[in-house]
Order: C-alpha cells, then structure tokens, then sequence
C-alpha cells in the first residue's frame, strides 16, 4: 500500500490526507493518551480493557473519548483497507486548538486510529537500567500519555548499550516499569510486579497476567520493589499489548534463565485465554 489509510475524526482517510492542526494543544503540549492494542485473526483483543484504560486517561486530560462500537467500525475498516488480519492498532486521543491553556472543544479535539504490520518480537530481552526516573506524584503518573519523550531517549540509551528495554525506577528508587512494557520477577517461586503506586502504567497484559495468575493458583502479587530484588530474581519477564510475554535473558550485567519455567507456565496460559476470549467474541 503506497499511501496508507487511516481513520480520523469519524472516516477512513489517506495518510497523507491526514491533517494536523498546527495549534492543537495535543502538538503543541502533548496533551494525549493513547492505547496500543494487537489485532489478531482479525480481531482486536481486550478492546473492552483497553477502551476503559483509554477513557480513564482521556478523563483524566478532560478529553472525549471514543465509544467501542465507533473504535470497532474503524478497526473493521482499517483491516479491510490494510488487508491486515494480524497487526497493532493504535488508538490516539488528542487537544484540538484553544486560546488558553484549557482543552479545546470537543469538536476541535483529534480521535486517530491506526493499523500497522508487527514487528518480529525477540525470543528474550536484554534489559538496561535507565538513569531517568519515573515520577510517581506526577498528574500524568499511570495514564498512557502521548508525551513519552522521556522513554524514547531512555530506550535508544539502552539499544545503544545492547539491550532491547529500558528499565526505570521512580523517584524513591523503587523497581517501576520498562519504558514500554510492565515488568514481572519471580522470587523464590513468586511472581510480583511494581504496584500502580510506584508510578506505572496499569497494563492491560499485566492486569490480565495478575488474574490469570490467581485463576490457577500461581502465587502472585503488587509489591513494592527494591533495587536489590533484581539481583534476587530467579526469572524477570515483561509484558505489552504487542509483545504479550517476553523473556528476559540479561538485566545489566546480570545473566539470567530465559524462558524460566514459571515464564513458560504464565505465557502458555495467557495465550491460551486470548484464544478462549476469541472463540468467545469477547472483546
């Protein structure tokens, strides 16, 4: 497809057609959330969990947000368009123009989804710790904003140094996430992940890894993470929407098993509930 088509403001248009105005608070200020959600088979899934993650970071930045049976017609059109039954679809929430600092009307604002290929996903992951910091207290703390610039620079640091994530910490130290992922580590046959207090981003493979977890009697838990809990773990994994489980062979200089077999349990049992919610037509 030489011009690719994407779906704005209420159609499918092409993407150089698409038009930006150069005075939205969302180009302007970064004012914008989005989800990033995987289409499989032809369908998207959890759309439901990411379209109530979307709405609560919309609310958030006082920006209408999408209904689910708008966002479906438009991933439907886009896969026809696209003639893509597997991809990532990216949905963006944006400010239109305002004379003040306030969001602009609701007519101005940008509602942008978009379909894309995947990406071929490593087997396993390196991880580097960044020297930026996640701020905890911040209004924007847990939301998917669309100002990540911060965890853009973190992450060419670390592609730059041989790993493949960025990992950080918050600002009292504490193990938080990757820069675009939710991070697992299994200690002495635990699984625990960084609370939403540390300041990360409540995934949606990580809210459903937390169930399945409990489902099947797989001990798991929100813990507050030192530093030195990453030199404890037996296992490390992070999750995405896009990536689903992914290994981690290397943190730093610290070597570790990859896939470990708690790794393997979690990811077997999460691709086999994505496969149970598609048979469903849960969405």
């Amino acid at each position: 497809m030489t011009d690719p088509v994407v779906w704005m403001n209420g159609g499918v248009v092409s993407q150089s057609a698409a038009r930006l105005d150069p005075l939205s608070q969302g180009f302007l200020h970064g004012v914008g959330v989005y989800d990033s959600l995987l289409l499989r088979a032809g369908r998207p899934v959890f759309l439901t969990r990411h379209l109530r993650r979307l709405a609560d970071g919309a609310a958030r930045l006082q920006l209408p947000a999408p209904d689910a049976v708008t966002v479906q017609s438009a991933i439907t059109l886009l896969t026809e368009a696209h003639g893509l039954t597997e991809g990532r679809v990216r949905i963006t929430l944006a400010a239109g123009a305002s004379p003040t600092m306030h969001p602009g009307p609701a007519t101005n604002n940008i509602t942008l989804i978009t379909l894309a290929p995947l990406s071929p996903v490593k087997e396993s992951a390196a991880l580097t710790v960044t020297r930026f910091r996640r701020n905890e207290h911040s209004p924007l703390a847990g939301i998917k904003f669309t100002a990540c610039a911060d965890s853009i620079l973190a992450q060419r640091a670390a592609l730059a140094a041989g790993s493949d994530e960025a990992l950080f910490l918050n600002n009292a130290g504490e193990v938080c996430e990757g820069a675009f992922s939710n991070i697992f580590l299994v200690i002495a046959g635990h699984v625990v992940t960084p609370p939403p207090a540390s300041g990360c981003l409540p995934g949606v493979t990580r809210e459903v890894v937390l169930e399945l977890c409990a489902s099947h009697g797989v001990p798991a838990e929100e813990k507050t993470l030192g530093t030195a809990s990453l030199r404890e773990a037996e296992e490390i994994f992070v999750t995405s929407s896009i990536r689903g489980i992914q290994p981690v062979h290397r943190l730093d200089d610290h070597a570790l098993a990859a896939p470990g077999k708690i790794t393997l349990q979690i990811k077997a049992l999460l691709e086999s509930h994505i496969q149970a919610v598609k048979l469903n037509s849960e969405l």
